[in-house]
C-alpha cells in the first residue's frame, strides 16, 4: 500500500493510545516523495532561559515505496519513538542510541511489533522502482573527491544550471541525460542540493547517457559518443 494522510493520523491516534497512554503531542503529517528514508521526524529546537525547546513537530512520510500496511505502522511508531524520547527529554547517545533501542525492543515483544533500527530505505526498495524516465543529471566533484548527484526537475533547469556552480566545495560539474531506472531513487530537486553517492555505484548506470550543454535556452545533448568515465566530473 501507499500511504496517505488519514492512515497515518489514524495509525497515530491508535498507537499513541494503545503504546503511548496518549502522552504523545500530535504533529504535523506530511507526505514526501523521498527515495531516501520511509520516514522521518523533524522539529525545531530553540533555547529559553538556558534551556531547550522543543516544538513544531513534524512527521514526514515517503508515498516513494509500496509495503505492506503493517510495515508502515511500524515506520509510524518509530517516529512515535523519537516523539517520545524528545518531549519526554529523555537522554540518548544518539537518535538510535540504548534508550531508543530498549523502548523499540520493549515494543515489539509487548505488542508483537517488528519496528527496526533505521527507516531509510534499503537498496532492495531502492532499486523496486523500474520505470523508464528521462532525467537530467547534474554530477558534481566535491574538493575530497567525493561525488553528488541531483535529477533537477526539468522546469528548473536553466537556473540550477547556474546555481550548481557556486554550490560550497564543488570543483567540477557534468550535466548529463539518461534514462536508466537507478537513477529512480533520487528525489528531484528543485533547488541546488545534491545526494552523495558512490563513483563505483554510480559508474555502471551511466551506460548509454549522454552529455548535455547548454546553448541559449536550449539545453541538448553533445553529439560525441561519450563512454561512461569520460561522463564523471
Amino acid at each position: 500500500m501507499i500511504p496517505d494522510i488519514l492512515f497515518i493520523k489514524d495509525s497515530f491516534t491508535h498507537f499513541n493510545s494503545l503504546i503511548f497512554r496518549e502522552e504523545l503531542p500530535e504533529p504535523r503529517f506530511v507526505l514526501t516523495r523521498a527515495r531516501t528514508f520511509r520516514g522521518k521526524l523533524c522539529y525545531r529546537v530553540s533555547h529559553s532561559f538556558m534551556r531547550k525547546k522543543y516544538d513544531d513537530f513534524e512527521m514526514r512520510i515517503s508515498t516513494g515505496f509500496d509495503l505492506p500496511r503493517a510495515e508502515w505502522e511500524d515506520v509510524v511508531i518509530h517516529e512515535m519513538i523519537h516523539l517520545f524520547i524528545v518531549t519526554k527529554r529523555i537522554n540518548d547517545s544518539s537518535s538510535h542510541g540504548p534508550a531508543f533501542r530498549k523502548i523499540m525492543t520493549d515494543i515489539n515483544r509487548i505488542h508483537g511489533r517488528k519496528i527496526v533500527v533505521s527507516t531509510r530505505a534499503t537498496e532492495e526498495q531502492l532499486d523496486a522502482d523500474k520505470r523508464i524516465r528521462g532525467h537530467y543529471l547534474c554530477l558534481a566533484k566535491f574538493n575530497d573527491g567525493r561525488l553528488g548527484v541531483a535529477p533537477v526537475t526539468k522546469t528548473r533547469i536553466f537556473s540550477l544550471w547556474n546555481d550548481f556552480q557556486k554550490f560550497p566545495n564543488v570543483v567540477s560539474i557534468k550535466w548529463i541525460g539518461s534514462t536508466d531506472p537507478w537513477f529512480n531513487r533520487f528525489p528531484r530537486v528543485m533547488k541546488a542540493k545534491l545526494y552523495v553517492a558512490k563513483r563505483e555505484e554510480v559508474m555502471p548506470h551511466l551506460k548509454g547517457a549522454v552529455l548535455l550543454e547548454q546553448s541559449g535556452n536550449t539545453i541538448r545533448a553533445v553529439s560525441k559518443r561519450c563512454y561512461p568515465d569520460e561522463l564523471l566530473p
